[in-house]
């Protein structure tokens, strides 16, 4: 039996944050699955695929963290505010693909890929985390 979490800790954020970042990804997959193949044959000089793909991944994950953060709210009664969960995962990609080019995170892809992972999952997470009243 799964005992709800009563007391708001670091360790409650943390997986809380880690549970956004899984559900994130399990969603992002078959957003690379399924951009890659909308833009299958479109006259993109080739790159039609990888552009699918890196769209469906933009799209999918945020939409993943959201899931994986509601997933662990009603497995373990984790009250929280949905909307700035929302919000975070609105905003975390905004600016980070926003401060690509003045932080220079454009220039090591996985730089840029690692910290719009992290941004996110913990912008959204921390959204969560503040909860009504």
């Amino acid at each position: 039996m799964v005992q709800p979490i009563e007391k708001r800790t670091v360790k409650s954020f943390f997986w809380l944050t880690l549970a956004g970042a899984f559900g994130g990804f399990m969603t992002a997959v078959p957003g690379i699955l399924i951009g890659s193949r909308v833009l299958a044959d479109n006259s993109l000089g080739g790159f039609e695929d990888l552009v699918g793909a890196l769209m469906g991944m933009v799209i999918g994950y945020p939409i993943g963290v959201v899931l994986g953060i509601l997933v662990f709210s009603k497995v373990y009664k984790y009250q929280g505010t949905i909307w700035l969960a929302v919000l975070g995962a609105i905003i975390g990609p905004l600016i980070i693909l926003g401060l690509a080019e003045p932080l220079n995170l454009n220039v090591n892809p996985d730089v840029l890929l690692g910290s719009y992972f992290l941004v996110t999952a913990l912008l959204s997470s921390a959204g969560f985390h503040l909860r009504k009243g």
